[in-house]
């Protein structure tokens, strides 16, 4: 099929939607004939300069073609203004601008040579569908995130800073659901819509869509990894990794094991760093479990990976994410997951890989946290089951899953469209 894919991130060099937007595209091109709008807003033309740089060193897939746009006057001017104090929503402004050109391109290029389908596949979040979707031909829109708020119970133990930051978005997350016309006639347009939680899945069914779980990005599968095992009377290491702000949540982590009757049999090793640091810290020795947890601070990725490599499980305690690589990258090593039942780990994490929490208060969090962590003291297999479920989920979370499924999804849809009433 010749397919036309709309990404503004579009990199071989940069992660986040970048990586997910090469990915994609240069699986898909394995199979078939893929063309990528994607861009720049800010000078100097960083993205276009990447992709000039790896034509050059390693030279594009055969199938690949990329249609760059680079923003000029107006929507330049727009996008650098985005940067001063308070005005940060002119992003949104630039970037709508910028896919008015993407569509004005790709009718350009469909009327040279058609294609069979258009894919939106970044920017990821709902708020802007571009117009790709005017064209007449089949769209698909997703995976598409950007609909989850937390909770207000959670933000009261967050610091000033984040407290503003994460009140203010859950009260324009909820405006921009509600005056988000444009993506609602997006979402009825599509032929298949992705969405990452079930928050996202939700805003779509009040659009009178029924969007289909599916992660913005994927695991990376190693065939040779055993399933975890945890020997008598050792202790059951436990790993933690994030940045230290409100929104990680390692505070409910610490309050959980603080208050367990196995607490002296666990060992929590905890990555990164950042603002709440000290205070964190400071609360590990108040609650009196400062034996029980180490600080590795913000470690080289192969050493992370050792912590990682030698734990038995992964609690994520986070109350607001997309979707956590730390938690494909624990999948994929076996080790089960213990997270909130929200966001993109929600979607990523089943009970046959982990046990999930609800997202409700601290208080709720806390006592989930602290009944799963107990369960591997009571139920001496549980771990080796959910090991092997760990396994056999990152397998159906790959990225040759992931891209395997869009490719079907591409065929199904359009074989259906091709016959007869």
């Amino acid at each position: 099929m010749r397919i036309l894919l709309s990404a503004y991130y579009f990199s071989p060099y940069q992660g986040g939607e970048s990586a997910v937007g090469w990915r994609v595209a240069t699986e898909l091109a394995k199979i078939h004939d893929v063309t990528v709008i994607c861009g720049d807003l800010s000078s100097g033309a960083p993205i276009r300069k990447e992709l000039e740089r790896y034509e050059k060193e390693q030279g594009l897939p055969p199938r690949l073609k990329y249609h760059h746009i680079q923003a000029t006057g107006r929507m330049l001017k727009i996008h650098d203004a985005h940067a001063l104090p308070g005005l940060w929503f002119l992003f949104y402004e630039a970037y709508r601008r910028w896919q008015l050109e993407a569509a004005a391109a790709a009718r350009e290029l469909h009327a040279a040579r058609p294609f069979d389908l258009i894919h939106h596949v970044n920017v990821i979040g709902f708020r802007e569908p571009g117009y790709l979707w005017q064209l007449g031909i089949p769209f698909f829109w997703g995976p598409v995130s950007g609909a989850p708020m937390v909770p207000e119970a959670f933000i009261t133990d967050f610091g000033p800073k984040e407290k503003f930051r994460w009140g203010t978005r859950n009260l324009l997350n909820r405006l921009q659901i509600r005056m988000a016309r444009r993506s609602a006639a997006a979402a009825r347009a599509a032929v298949k819509v992705w969405a990452v939680s079930k928050e996202d899945r939700a805003v779509f069914a009040g659009w009178g869509v029924d969007a289909e779980p599916m992660l913005e990005t994927g695991c990376a599968v190693d065939p040779g990894r055993q399933p975890r095992s945890r020997a008598a009377g050792e202790p059951l290491r436990i790993c933690w990794s994030g940045l230290f702000q409100g929104i990680k949540a390692l505070p409910l982590l610490l309050r959980a094991i603080a208050t367990s009757p196995h607490k002296a049999a666990m060992q929590l090793e905890v990555l990164g760093n950042g603002p709440e640091a000290e205070r964190w810290k400071s609360l590990a020795n108040s609650l009196g479990v400062a034996s029980q947890v180490l600080f590795h601070g913000m470690l080289p990725r192969d050493k992370a990976l050792e912590v990682m490599q030698r734990s038995h499980l992964l609690v994520h305690s986070s109350v607001k994410e997309g979707t956590p690589h730390v938690v494909l990258e624990a999948l994929s090593f076996g080790l089960p997951v213990i997270c909130h039942d929200a966001c993109g780990m929600g979607t990523a994490v089943t009970e046959a890989c982990g046990i999930k929490v609800p997202l409700v208060n601290p208080e709720t969090s806390i006592a989930g946290f602290r009944a799963a962590l107990d369960r591997f003291h009571a139920e001496p297999g549980l771990l080796e089951q959910l090991s092997r479920g760990a396994l056999a989920r990152a397998n159906e979370l790959s990225w040759e899953s992931k891209i395997q499924r869009i490719s079907d999804t591409y065929q199904q849809v359009l074989a259906n469209a091709t016959q007869p009433a």
